[in-house]
């Protein structure tokens, strides 16, 4: 009995300190070039046990895998990047059906970000995206065109079509058409292909991609993910972040992510080598010190300091010699004049009073004479 309570305390105390954002030192950190990024792990003890979600596969051939789609990055700041297969649909020259493809994928409790692209790409061709997540969503877009015209980079109807995603949803599927099933634009466009993109990932070329889309099968789409489904202020202290990092509600809308505090950087759900550590501004050129001014590394700032005789600018962080101002003598003959005017003022009325004495003098002396006269 009281090895049974034992083993049970030992298994507690491994879950708490698993929760908390303390995988086992033994867990695989890389998969091929990608590192794994906790919460996420390949193993039992490895990912957040507070979320199967996290659990990802490395394939044999070194690739890391979720939802069926290849990661290529990982995010600590909610963020996670995948390449998601196209779908597409061919005919022949007479408009049968030589293949077809509709791709689609469930997300777990990971959604879509807003930063991706739904787009279509042919002539005479439509296409549809559905999902579903904070509620059933479909949409999708056409594009038309009779000639391979040369709109380089231009997504707007012309041979490619494109349209904005919500964020929130965890599956989807993307279904290509054709009006016309390609008959009359087989020679330079026998396909018609729709994908979700990361926005600013791809450019149209009419001349490459009407034909076979330069033989591109996927590409980059941005994926978010949080920690469970509460807000900071509700889980409280009972996040999963750790030293010197910060508790931070997802854009998504429902759970937290952690984020390193200003002048930190690493894994905010770690707390050793690898979480939240000091940046060295001074070393990394992440400092503004300019002009004689030195840069001095503090725990999560940077000082900017001067030499002896030296004060510093606060306005560019230059340094600039101590002493008298440039325009103190300006200053003093400013000074020096305001004083005399001050000083001519004062004496002017002794000299209007001097003034009327003496015409005063003058009047009486003349009246005397008159009298003697």
């Amino acid at each position: 009995m009281v090895h049974g309570l034992f083993l049970l305390a030992i298994f507690i105390l491994a879950s708490t300190k698993l929760v908390m954002g303390q995988p086992s030192l033994t867990c695989q950190t890389k998969c091929g070039n990608v590192s794994i990024e906790y919460p996420f792990g390949i193993s039992t003890g490895c990912y957040y046990a507070g979320d199967p979600s996290f659990n990802i596969t490395c394939d044999p051939s070194n690739k890391l895998i979720f939802g069926g789609n290849e990661v290529i990055n990982i995010s600590p700041s909610g963020e996670l990047r995948v390449l998601n297969t196209r779908s597409y649909v061919c005919y022949d020259r007479r408009g049968n059906e030589t293949g077809r493809i509709n791709r689609w994928s469930s997300l777990g409790n990971l959604t879509f970000s807003d930063k991706n692209r739904f787009i279509a790409v042919g002539c005479n061709t439509y296409a549809f995206l559905n999902t579903d997540g904070v509620g059933n969503y479909s949409t999708g877009c056409m594009s038309t065109c009779t000639s391979p015209r040369e709109t380089n980079g231009s997504c707007t109807g012309g041979g490619c079509c494109q349209t904005s995603l919500p964020r929130g949803s965890h599956y989807f599927m993307v279904s290509p058409y054709s009006f016309s099933n390609h008959t009359s634009v087989y020679s330079f466009n026998p396909c018609s292909y729709a994908f979700l993109v990361e926005d600013g990932k791809y450019n149209f070329s009419s001349s490459e991609d009407l034909m076979n889309l330069r033989n591109i099968e996927s590409f980059p789409v941005v994926l978010d993910w949080a920690i469970g489904q509460d807000s900071c202020e509700y889980v409280g202290s009972e996040n999963i972040c750790r030293g010197n990092s910060i508790c931070s509600n997802s854009v998504r809308g429902t759970g937290y992510i952690c984020k390193c505090k200003e002048g930190f950087d690493g894994n905010p759900y770690l707390s050793d080598e690898n979480g939240c550590q000091d940046i060295n501004e001074c070393t990394t050129g992440r400092h503004n010190c300019s002009g004689s001014s030195t840069c001095e590394n503090t725990v999560g700032h940077f000082l900017c300091n001067c030499p002896s005789g030296y004060n510093l600018n606060a306005t560019n962080n230059s340094c600039m010699r101590k002493g008298r101002p440039e325009y103190y003598g300006w200053t003093q003959i400013f000074l020096g004049t305001t004083e005399n005017e001050a000083q001519e003022k004062h004496r002017a009325p002794k000299t209007l009073l001097r003034a009327k004495r003496w015409r005063h003098v003058e009047a009486a002396t003349l009246r005397s004479r008159d009298i003697k006269c």
